[in-house]
């Protein structure tokens, strides 16, 4: 599904990304779009800048070069709410500061949208039944362990990504701590999100994964975009090897690492 104003399936426009952090540059002339119905991996090694890119195209930061624009219009012209109605994050380190149930948690996500109370409560309902956490609704999200916050907070971005106007999850690392079983859980749910059109970029780790089920990947360095397309492009021993310094092989679909 495709909102008014997008274009041949462009969600998201990101032109031209900077910014600095003191004299060091956190990233640089970051450029690409992001499309309907399409799985984008974001990869990349340690503190490249992975998770402040994310926040740039979520609005919780500015840049301080390019721009950001989603339905032809720039992120300057959005408020924070407005911004949270079209674009959904699920951030890699998610605390919270208050002794609030799952339930509670996860109704948070429809509180960008305009919904009666009897919507809100079917549509959290359903959220838990979706991430398999409805055993865990009454307890306190804090004393769980580190899955079951995770799968949480996807139920609470599940919510918001379902409303008419999100077209855009990004995932920053939502299957790190995350068992096996829970791990296929959420690629599948990512996979529903595709067949209703809506865009996925998510942050991982596991180059193999990204190969089996990205439509497309983006891989930073030092604060760069070095490549950019089908998994089996960028994905290569030689580019891998050089961007992770570390030597590796790839046989029969399968990276390794020497």
């Amino acid at each position: 599904m495709v909102t008014p104003g997008q274009k041949s399936g462009v969600v998201l426009t990101a032109s031209g990304l900077g910014l600095r952090k003191g004299k060091a540059d956190i990233l640089r002339d970051i450029s690409f779009d992001l499309n309907a119905g399409e799985l984008t991996m974001l990869v990349g090694p340690n503190g490249v800048g992975k998770s402040t890119l994310l926040s740039l195209l979520a609005g919780l930061n500015s840049p301080d070069t390019g721009s950001v624009t989603i339905a032809e219009q720039n992120s300057s012209g959005w408020t924070r709410e407005e911004w949270a109605r079209h674009i959904t994050l699920v951030p890699q380190l998610s605390q919270m500061g208050f002794p609030l149930s799952v339930r509670e948690v996860v109704e948070l996500g429809g509180l960008a949208h305009s919904q009666s109370v009897v919507t809100l409560r079917d549509a959290t309902a359903k959220a838990l039944s979706d991430w398999d956490i409805e055993y865990l609704a009454d307890q306190e999200v804090r004393l769980l362990s580190g899955g079951e916050q995770q799968r949480t907070q996807l139920a609470r971005s599940w919510i918001q990504v379902h409303q008419a106007e999100s077209c855009l999850w990004l995932l920053d690392e939502p299957l790190s701590a995350l068992d096996l079983r829970h791990q296929r859980q959420c690629i599948q749910r990512v996979q529903q999100l595709k067949a209703e059109g809506k865009a996925v970029l998510m942050v991982v780790h596991d180059l193999n994964l990204a190969l089996r089920y990205a439509d497309r990947v983006l891989m930073l360095s030092c604060g760069q975009m070095t490549a950019d397309g089908a998994p089996e492009q960028v994905l290569t021993a030689e580019k891998v090897s050089d961007v992770f310094q570390v030597e590796t092989r790839l046989e029969q679909g399968v990276l390794s690492w020497i």
